[in-house]
């Protein structure tokens, strides 16, 4: 696979047709037919459905697709590497950060690296920590935050801190930070939770398991933003972070309480088996720093 068939494989899946990615790369659809068809040989199996509805990829299509988009990636990053041995460092940074500590987190550490490395582009994405684990396995991503309640396969990690998890209501239900519930009162609530497998529906889930209780899960949201918007419309409560309701906290829109003997720990996680590029590098030890930072200020409490 040369570098010129790849850039014919991604247009055709890009297109969804042999003439429009034809077109595209300004060549005859007859020899965009047949470089597809040599990969095909190459591989020794279909990698594309053809039909009327266009080119829809196979399941090895898609395997292959998703395992050239990491090589390119890393071709990329290997390019700018070698360029900053000699030049300010440039090229990019692929960061996941899971939504609670996005606020603490991100901005003012994207604000720092841009001040010091601003040749480097910072490409974010935010998704469940489960999910941003497995894009660092697989090279989608260089650097992500997420807990230690995830497997650690594929990945290395840092603790970055520790903090208590809260039950969250709306305003209304008066909960206080200064009196802790205990986590089998969970079971009598209605309750707003991430979906399964995500490490925060688990630890909740086990946490009342361990008195035979279950969790009155009544409303499942992937996202932060909309779980707190169904708890301040009043239609139950979650379990969060410190870190992800402390701005709804200090506004008032919702109420919380910590949770007694439930905490999370946060850690860095970067690829296990590859090195990081030198923009990735620089990233990931100011990400290192900041936690250090947030367990200096209270904000975090010390894992070791």
């Amino acid at each position: 696979m040369d570098q010129r068939k790849i850039q014919y494989f991604f247009s055709v899946i890009e297109h969804g047709n042999l003439s429009s990615a034809a077109q595209s790369l300004r060549v005859s659809q007859p020899t965009l037919s047949r470089q597809i068809q040599a990969i095909e040989e190459q591989f020794q199996t279909p990698l594309f459905v053809r039909g009327g509805r266009g080119m829809l990829l196979t399941e090895a299509g898609r395997q292959l697709h998703e395992g050239l988009q990491s090589i390119e990636r890393q071709m990329r990053l290997l390019k700018n590497d070698v360029a900053a041995v000699s030049l300010e460092p440039s090229g990019e940074v692929a960061f996941g950060i899971p939504p609670s500590p996005r606020g603490l987190i991100a901005v003012p550490l994207v604000k720092s690296f841009n001040a010091a490395y601003p040749r480097i582009v910072v490409r974010i994405v935010e998704e469940t920590s489960g999910q941003l684990r497995d894009l660092v396995a697989n090279g989608m991503l260089d650097v992500a935050i997420t807990n230690t309640n995830e497997p650690l396969h594929g990945i290395a990690s840092q603790h970055l801190g520790r903090e208590r998890m809260l039950l969250v209501g709306p305003a209304s239900a008066k909960l206080s930070m200064r009196k802790e519930t205990p986590i089998k009162s969970l079971a009598g609530l209605p309750l707003i939770l991430t979906m399964r497998p995500n490490s925060l529906r688990l630890t909740v889930e086990t946490g009342l398991g361990l008195h035979g209780l279950q969790a009155n899960v009544r409303f499942e949201a992937n996202t932060l933003p909309l779980m707190t918007d169904l708890v301040i419309a009043g239609l139950g409560y979650t379990v969060l972070p410190v870190c992800g309701v402390r701005a709804l906290l200090k506004q008032g829109h919702v109420s919380a309480s910590p949770i007694a003997d439930l905490s999370i720990t946060w850690m860095v996680a970067r690829p296990k088996t590859r090195s990081l590029g030198v923009a990735a590098e620089r990233f990931y030890e100011m990400l290192c720093d900041l936690g250090r930072k947030q367990v200096r200020d209270g904000v975090w409490d010390s894992t070791t």
